[in-house]
């Protein structure tokens, strides 16, 4: 009668995501690679392949933890808002798109480029788009779903430019659009 074995390594698959993270965060999509990953990981190449049959499914893996620590922060910004005026949402989005290039950029760059990836992989577009419904669903309890929406498009196109730009952009440039969304009339 032979005794039930367990894993040998019962943390390696989490040492595994936590290297995929790193490399996506510090590399981005183009450079990881199961090879890498094991590297990182300081696992055999074929501990990867076993927790992560394809690289989509170690990538889809990571990039949900990514977005689940993610929804867990905006989710407590949103709760830490409580009753806004639709003008002091504005100041605290714009503060939001600060905060995130200043303290998040890495992050925000590996969102924007699994959304691009999932343009070409259709097989990424889930965990590309949830970012987006993280943000849609804070910003709803903030405003209507319709405007929620509008938002987080104006925040992705912030986001962006921001990104690309060689200077930040003013407070200004921040402000308008949303504005323009959440006070019209004003």
């Amino acid at each position: 009668m032979g005794t039930k074995r367990g894993p040998a390594d019962p943390e390696r698959r989490e040492r595994i995501l936590a290297a995929a993270e790193r490399l996506l965060l510090e590399h981005g999509i183009a450079r990881l690679s199961h090879r890498a990953v094991a590297r990182e990981a300081g696992v055999p190449l074929g501990s990867t392949t076993y927790y992560f049959a394809t690289l989509n499914d170690l990538l889809d893996a990571a990039t949900r933890r990514l977005t689940a620590r993610y929804a867990e922060w905006l989710h407590a910004w949103g709760e830490g808002l409580g009753e806004v005026s639709p003008a002091q949402l504005v100041e605290a989005l714009a503060d939001l798109v600060e905060q995130q290039i200043r303290e998040a950029r890495d992050v925000v760059v590996l969102s924007y480029e699994l959304m691009t990836a999932a343009m070409r992989r259709p097989e990424l577009r889930e965990s590309a788009l949830l970012y987006a419904a993280t943000e849609r669903e804070v910003l709803s309890r903030h405003t209507d779903p319709r405007t929620a929406a509008a938002l987080v498009t104006t925040l992705d196109g912030l986001l962006m430019q921001s990104l690309a730009a060689a200077t930040p952009l003013t407070r200004t440039q921040l402000t308008e659009p949303l504005a323009a969304i959440l006070t019209p009339e004003e």
